[in-house]
């Protein structure tokens, strides 16, 4: 321990110099390398929750907020390839990314880069019980501002589409499945009317109770209300339908339109992260060092360090002085 505390204070300025240096490095390097990012936001009212239309009609989840079930919906949708191409379309986004003009040429690998940079970058945030944001952030102000509003437009068209092709393709099955059991309740009536007309003889009384009829009006009845079910079905999803037609009007309202940001979004974490990694480095460094000057340091400081260079016996030690002893230990002697 002394003897690293004395390499210490004999190279204190080379110690104190990556200690110092270093961090202010890192800092001046994050400034260059981090370029300025604005961010764009807009606000969103969400009307009621997000439904899908199910065979039993518009379910929602009800243990989350409209502006909850909104942004996840949201947030689901920006992870999808077509929905952040159609998002981008229009917008010269390439321009604020690191790309080169041999990628710019293939559209396969731009389409990717920018569906990752809409994935990754766009935030959609709950901020209350009806309402949540839209963040981008971009070097061009411009930019974030139309990927934001973009992004608010889309949803409201695509969300709508999607609803109802899935209405749509609903009512298809649910119309198919009312041809047939419209065939079956046919079919169950002329049977019981069939019967009814080959047993003229029996009074209504008779043929209600005679056991063959009670069957053929059973299968009736039972085909009658299927039809009906299958009507009532048809009849909720084109409700839901006709409810949704309108759009992005009847499921939000934008109530701040993302503004071109004028100032950029603080980079002081960039800075502190900069400075703190270089920081690290220093002090790595500075160990490194210390270790090699431990090393190589072969100073006597102790009788232990000369046991270890002599075979000799030490007979006699004198004690550490401190200065103001030395001083007094020189003071005393006599002047000749």
């Amino acid at each position: 321990m002394r003897r690293t505390l004395e390499i210490v204070f004999r190279h204190p300025l080379q110690l104190l110099i990556l200690v110092v240096l270093l961090p202010i490095i890192g800092v001046v390097l994050s400034y260059i390398m981090t370029p300025k990012m604005y961010q764009s936001v807009g606000s969103v009212w969400a009307w009621h929750r997000y439904a899908v239309i199910s065979p039993t009609g518009p379910e929602s989840d009800l243990n989350s907020t409209p502006a909850q079930t909104q942004a996840t919906a949201l947030s689901e949708l920006l992870k999808t390839r077509k929905f952040a191409l159609d998002v981008v379309k229009g917008i010269d986004l390439a321009s604020t990314m690191n790309i080169g003009e041999g990628v710019k040429s293939d559209t396969q690998e731009l389409d990717d880069l920018l569906f990752n940079e809409i994935a990754a970058n766009v935030v959609v945030t709950p901020q209350a019980y009806q309402l949540y944001t839209v963040t981008y952030a971009s070097k061009n102000p411009e930019i974030a501002q139309k990927i934001v509003l973009s992004v608010i437009q889309n949803f409201g068209t695509q969300s709508t589409n999607l609803t109802a092709a899935e209405g749509q393709h609903l009512l298809d099955n649910y119309r198919a499945q009312l041809k047939q059991a419209q065939v079956e309740q046919d079919k169950a009536l002329h049977e019981q009317q069939q019967y009814t007309a080959s047993h003229r003889s029996l009074s209504q009384a008779e043929l209600a109770a005679d056991p063959e009829y009670q069957k053929l009006d059973s299968a009736s009845k039972q085909a009658a209300a299927n039809t009906q079910n299958i009507q009532d079905q048809i009849n909720i999803i084109q409700q839901s339908l006709g409810a949704n037609g309108n759009g992005a009007t009847t499921l939000f309202e934008i109530v701040d339109a993302p503004q071109v940001p004028q100032q950029p979004l603080s980079r002081t974490q960039k800075y502190l992260v900069g400075g703190g990694a270089a920081l690290a480095i220093a002090l790595l460094a500075d160990i490194i060092y210390l270790i090699i000057l431990v090393r190589r340091d072969h100073s006597i400081y102790s009788a232990y360090d000369l046991q270890d260079v002599i075979t000799l016996p030490v007979l006699m030690q004198l004690p550490a002085l401190t200065p103001a002893s030395a001083a007094l230990l020189v003071s005393s002697q006599p002047v000749d």
